[in-house]
Parts: C-alpha cells; structure tokens; sequence
C-alpha cells in the first residue's frame, strides 16, 4: 500500500526549497517551522499578534527572530510579506497534517520555459514606467525589504500605487524586479557570478554539441503557441454562443419600474468633457487616482443587528401621533333677555 502523503511532508520540502533574498541570513530549519507559523498568524490576525507572542515568548530563543535586532528578523519579514502576497507555505496557511491535494493533470503540451528578459510591457505613461523601473532597479539591489519600507512610506501616494500586490501594475513590476535580479547576480552580486556565468556558459556548450537542441525548443514553443492558439478559438466560440442566446431574449417583454426625464438644466450642466479609452490607458497614476469616481465616497459598513437585504418598496415610517388640540373657542349662547316687568292695571267693576 503506497504511503498517503500529507501536508507537512510537503511542507518540510518546500522550506528547505526557500532561498532568502541575497543578504538575508537563512535560519535553521527548527525555527524556520516556527517561524512560517508565526507569520501565517500574524498575516491573519495582524500585528497585535505579533506584539502579544513577542511579549510571551521574550525568554523563548525559538522566537528571537521577532526582536529587530535579531540576525534572524530580516527573513521573518521576508517571510511576513511574502505570506500577505499569497506565497506562503501550508505551514504558514496552518494546514499541516492534511492530505496533500493531487496535483492537477496538465493539459495539453508542456509550456516552454520562459524568456528571461522579456515582459510585455502595458500601455503606460513614460513617467510611470520611469519610476517603475527605478524602483525596481532599488528593489533588486536592495533587497525586498527596501521595498516593504517604500510601501509604507508612499502608502498615500498614488505614483507608487504599483506596490500593493493587487493592482494592475504590480505583475510588470515583479518582472522588472527579477529581470534585473538575474544581471545583478551575473555580475557579481551576492557572491553568485561566476555560478550563473558557468551555467550559461553550459547552456551555451549544450547548443554547440547538439545541433537538434534549438530546433527542438523551437518546436516545443510552437507547439505550445499552437495550443494556446486553439484555446483562445474555443473561447471566442464559446463567447459567440453565449452573445447568440443572449440576443434570442425577448427584450420586448418588460415592465417599466421608473423614468427618467431630462429636463433643460441637465443639458446645460457644467460637466466634464467624456474621456476615451486611449487617454485612460496613457494616464499617469495620479490623474487616474483623481478622475476615480470612488475617490471621494466612502463604504460604511452596516451594524451587525442591520436587515442589509434590498427592499424596492420599504416600509414608510408610521407618523407621529398628533397631540390632542384644544376645542375651538365658541362663546356661549345667551338666553334671550327677559321684558322687564310691568303691572297692568286691572278694569274697576
């Protein structure tokens, strides 16, 4: 019976694969688990966390590495951002002792290796590339944790917006980062130049003996690209029939919830000019921080004890009761006034 794999054996493995950034001293690998935990909760739970474990365990030298004068605290900051980026371990995620997921099947043929100075560049401003650029040429001198240091110090800024991991900038600027990581390590930095020289010098040989060796990747690549192809075929396909049955809809039969009228103010309102997607995607990251239409709003958050489900028609307030009014004023009626009166005289017999 084959032996059922887990989620710490996989785990153990990939710490041993993790190579700190140049600079950074590389704990034993005891403190390295306790470390990847310690910065899996912290990224949950935030840096309270962190003050509170620091405060338990002063006498404890497993986590010294949260004192910063620790030679052991660069890596764990290390290790802190790159769990936030979402590339921490199962140690750090806490999913030790599980059954490890099967790897899925690949489809379709292998993808070729990547080019090493190549990235796609997007459409951006000259100013924002520039200071991409720069900012990554810092980054892979100094090392990620002058970049942790940048995104707290420009955490306002919306020029440096490429900094946070989900914005859209963000994958071109890690490229540049590595891109520049590799030519400052084949020139010496860190101690690893002669290493990379002597492996591109092998990959150099291994093309001069085998003639076949570039045919081969070259076919591999086509293959790959004739794949990729085929695919984004079935998609637009797919995107064709899914436009078709939404053209058979019956767009005739509905019912009008509200209108709309425009009146002449509207036409003469003081509005900006429309903008198109050319000047949008040429932007800098300034003018599309101001020309956000969520730049000045705010999202509240409902109390816990708050209905937060959408009502077309809600309920209208019952009005407040009316206080008990005086009667009106209405003078009393007076009986008619009595005739005074006046004997009569009686008739004498």
């Amino acid at each position: 019976m084959a032996a059922v794999t887990t989620n710490g054996d996989a785990a153990a493995n990939a710490l041993d694969d993790i190579k700190p950034p140049a600079g950074v001293v590389l704990p034993p690998r005891e403190i390295r688990n306790v470390l990847e935990k310690t910065a899996g909760y912290v990224a949950r739970n935030g840096a309270v966390f962190e003050d509170r474990i620091r405060e338990k365990e002063r006498s404890n030298p497993k986590f010294s590495f949260l004192n910063p004068s620790d030679a052991y605290h660069p890596f764990y900051q290390w290790r802190l951002d790159e769990v936030k980026s979402g590339r921490g371990t199962a140690i750090a995620a806490g999913r030790v002792g599980e059954p490890a997921a099967e790897a899925p099947k690949p489809q379709g043929p292998p993808k070729p290796a990547d080019y090493l100075f190549s990235a796609r560049t997007p459409r951006i401003n000259r100013k924002d590339l520039d200071v991409i650029q720069l900012s990554a040429l810092f980054v892979a001198k100094n090392g990620r944790q002058f970049m942790t240091q940048l995104a707290q110090r420009e955490a306002g800024n919306p020029q440096f917006g490429f900094l946070i991991p989900n914005h859209t900038l963000h994958n071109f600027f890690q490229h540049i980062i590595d891109q520049y990581t590799t030519l400052l390590r084949a020139s010496g930095l860190g101690g690893e130049g002669g290493k990379l020289q002597e492996e591109r010098i092998k990959e150099l040989e291994a093309n001069i003996n085998d003639k076949f060796l570039v045919l081969s990747r070259a076919k591999q690549r086509a293959e790959y690209a004739k794949y990729v192809e085929s695919e984004k075929q079935k998609k637009e396909e797919e995107e064709v029939k899914a436009k078709e049955e939404f053209a058979m809809i019956d767009w005739g039969d509905f019912v009008v919830v509200e209108t709309i009228t425009f009146n002449e103010a509207d036409e003469h309102a003081n509005l900006p000019p429309p903008t198109n997607l050319s000047d949008l995607q040429y932007a800098s990251l300034e003018d599309r921080n101001n020309a956000s239409i969520s730049a000045s709003l705010r999202i509240e958050e409902a109390m816990p004890d708050e209905d937060t489900t959408y009502n077309a028609y809600p309920n209208q307030p019952a009005p407040y009761p009316l206080a008990p009014q005086p009667p009106a004023y209405q003078p009393a009626q007076m009986p008619p006034p009595v005739q005074p009166y006046s004997p009569v005289p009686q008739a004498q017999p």
